[in-house]
């Protein structure tokens, strides 16, 4: 006997599936985020970046937090990884950058370097503004194979540049 899989729309309440869906950190509320900036210590040698897989210039967009100017640190991680505000909630950092923050070895409490990064590009977000321009049209023609976060990133790359 073969047994159809249980599969049907709207097994589960809405309020189910929106704590599912939510994030597991709540986001920073501006106050917040500048005090959480203001504990960075903008290290020369940043072990964060080093630590960063797409090497985002973490002390750079966290100076801009702090400064006040949440487009320009916004611009900062988007310019590096174009999926900055999804890598904002999935990339392990407490592993990664967060795991090498000074502050991690001195404190034993690290800088949210993830939660700044949401705070910066979900500012961006909401303001509805796209960032980067599309290139005049060179006349020339590229396939890139795969939908994946890397075959994405490079179409946007090619289509800036």
């Amino acid at each position: 006997m073969t047994r159809k899989p249980d599969i049907k729309a709207g097994r589960l309440p809405a309020g189910v599936y929106v704590g599912n869906f939510a994030d597991i950190q709540p986001p920073l509320d501006r106050a917040a985020a500048l005090v959480e900036a203001s504990r960075c210590y903008f290290c020369h040698d940043a072990p964060c970046i080093q630590a960063c897989p797409t090497g985002i210039d973490i002390p750079g967009f966290i100076r801009g937090i702090a400064t006040g100017n949440l487009r320009g640190a916004a611009m900062k991680i988007l310019a590096e990884n174009i999926f900055g505000g999804a890598c904002a909630r999935v990339c392990p950092t407490e592993v990664l950058c967060e795991g090498v923050c000074v502050r991690q070895a001195q404190e034993g409490r690290p800088v949210p370097i993830g939660r700044l990064q949401r705070h910066a590009t979900d500012f961006l977000q909401a303001a509805g503004s796209q960032p980067f321009t599309r290139a005049a049209d060179s006349g020339r023609r590229v396939a890139v194979v795969g939908a994946g976060p890397a075959g994405l990133a490079f179409a946007h790359r090619l289509a800036v540049l």
